[in-house]
């Protein structure tokens, strides 16, 4: 009887574990944050955009993304992170993570809280190298979420 209880218990706790909602951003609205992102390019010629799921883990992350541009134009670059469940920092690079010295042209670290869209006009330049500096979060490393930029020029 006693194993009958515990073996009930155990899978009580399975199933019920098994079927919480944890707190992810799998229905991250793809055409929301693109439509969004497509009015901030205002008059700027739609280039290209990148939507980047980020899984959070139990430490630290520096993802990063390179975004080639021509020398000439002028280029704008907006940022949707309306299913981002954390503070992610942005950070646009004018040199790869392997580089020595290089600086940032463009951080999301001081925004105000609350903030989800960002514009960055970039300077004239050959690369640019986007990083998503994403926290550690060890209470729940099921948690998921979104980002999509999109890139104009003129």
């Amino acid at each position: 009887m006693k194993k009958i209880v515990f073996i009930s218990l155990i899978a009580g706790l399975v199933i019920t574990y098994g079927f919480t909602t944890t707190q992810t951003m799998d229905s991250c609205d793809k055409k929301n944050l693109t439509a969004s992102c497509k009015k901030k390019l205002d008059e700027f010629k739609y280039d290209s955009q990148k939507f980047s799921k980020i899984n959070f883990q139990e430490r630290d992350q520096k993802l990063e993304v390179e975004v080639p541009v021509f020398l000439g134009e002028k280029y704008r670059m907006v940022f949707n992170t309306s299913y981002l469940p954390k503070n992610v920092v942005i950070n646009v690079y004018t040199k790869s993570k392997e580089a020595k010295k290089r600086e940032p042209i463009f951080t999301t670290k001081d925004a105000p809280e609350g903030t989800k869209e960002f514009v960055f006009d970039a300077p004239h330049i050959r690369n640019m190298f986007i990083d998503y500096d994403v926290p550690i979060d060890g209470s729940n490393p099921k948690l998921s979420g979104c980002v999509v930029f999109m890139v104009g020029y003129k």
